[in-house]
């Protein structure tokens, strides 16, 4: 194309945006490296910014800027506090300066209906491939019972978080489908995601996903049919897995895996007690687990809990500063959500509900905002959205890529 002075370059002439570059991220989720997909998302960011000052035609706003601001001026005391100065940087880039970057990117993107389908529809088939990939294996190792498969992942327990994500929103998608050209898809797609969070064997998502569809089947009882057609097919291909699982939360007393949860739970809290609101630090909970105890039932690395783990971490302050925004967008979600004037968005808040309701949950029993896979990005995007969608009637319609 020929070149074309700077004064009459116009955005349509730009095919690489912020918007496709965050539509294709999902796909980086299946490697489980939050690297690459820090990599997409920046760039998408630096596009943003590339189109403000080139163009003149977007304005970039900010929001939350208190909350923000706190959180990451505790993150470099808790930097400072931390006695691995790579792992410092590691951990405040990755769990706080990248979220702040994720909501920048969220709050000022131009966002409509068909862009976030089409970015939750990448989401899915990257969840779908994952799932299929654990299916390979699983049928590979001649379908043992004792297995438990990460997929491309190397923790089973954060994949099956991502998954159960994409589970909420895929069953919100069905359920709200108004395209019978999509129907196929979204039955394709969440089949697959439920055989990856089934042979991770993670009890604790289970129990997330059992009490957020509860809770959401109190506000909508029509999505039972649905959830239990699902969940039937699921019982009758893994019967031994689902068995297996449920008598060792029975028999806890007997399972190692459980005691040695309820050791690292305990060890963190008497931890914490000596220095509870300042914290010690990113990952320093193995430095100091044998300061309290002297064996361990499991050689844990950290404390199995989103909330323990943060409060060890950055002290009682630093925790309630880093879930305020947490917690707010989970009550956004519901309070936002049903006074939408357009039922267009009103899958995605039901997608948003369950997944905010699951994690609460699921962060009782692992440390889901970490650098562990691609979580924390996933949580963070979550966030985003939510308080995008918050000021939506008020934004102005916009064309998508």
């Amino acid at each position: 194309m020929k070149a074309q002075p700077a004064d009459i370059i116009r955005q349509e002439d730009i095919k690489l945006t912020p918007e496709l570059i965050i539509i294709f991220t999902p796909l980086t989720f299946i490697a489980g490296n939050w690297y690459l997909s820090a990599l997409f998302i920046l760039s998408a960011f630096a596009f943003l910014f590339l189109r403000y000052f080139s163009f003149k035609d977007h304005e970039i706003s900010f929001s939350q800027l208190l909350p923000w601001g706190l959180m990451l001026m505790w993150g470099l005391y808790v930097c400072y506090i931390t006695p691995d100065p790579v792992k410092a940087v590691k951990y405040y880039t990755g769990t706080m300066l990248l979220p702040f970057f994720i909501f920048i990117l969220f709050r000022n993107m131009r966002i409509d209906e068909k862009t976030l389908t089409r970015f939750f529809d990448s989401m899915l088939i990257s969840g779908a491939v994952i799932g299929m990939y654990s299916v390979y294996i699983f049928f590979s190792y001649n379908m043992r019972s004792d297995m438990r498969v990460p997929s491309f992942w190397n923790d089973f327990n954060m994949v099956s978080m991502y998954l159960m994500v994409l589970f909420m929103f895929n069953l919100s998608f069905l359920i709200k489908n108004r395209h019978s050209d999509k129907i196929f898809f979204y039955l394709f797609t969440i089949t697959f995601i439920l055989f990856g969070i089934y042979l991770t064997k993670t009890r604790g998502v289970w129990l997330a996903m059992i009490i957020s569809i509860a809770v959401f089947f109190i506000r909508k009882p029509k999505i039972i049919i649905p959830v239990f057609l699902f969940f039937g097919v699921m019982v009758l291909f893994f019967f031994n897995i689902i068995e297996e699982r449920f008598l060792s939360v029975v028999n806890f007393d007997q399972d190692k895996s459980s005691l040695g949860r309820l050791q690292a739970w305990y060890s963190t809290v008497l931890i914490i007690l000596k220095n509870p609101f300042f914290g010690y630090g990113f990952d320093t909970y193995y430095l100091y687990k044998y300061d309290v105890f002297s064996y361990y039932i499991v050689d844990v690395p950290h404390p199995h809990n989103t909330y323990l783990r943060a409060i060890q971490e950055s002290g009682l302050i630093g925790a309630v500063i880093y879930f305020f925004l947490f917690f707010k967008a989970s009550i956004y979600s519901f309070t936002k959500g049903r006074t939408k004037c357009d039922p267009v968005y009103e899958k995605f808040f039901d997608g948003l509900q369950l997944s905010f309701i699951g994690l609460i949950v699921a962060f009782n029993f692992e440390p889901y905002l970490s650098l562990f896979g691609v979580t924390t990005i996933v949580i963070w995007i979550l966030i985003s959205l939510t308080f995008r969608l918050k000021d939506f009637p008020a934004a102005k319609k916009i064309k998508t890529i």
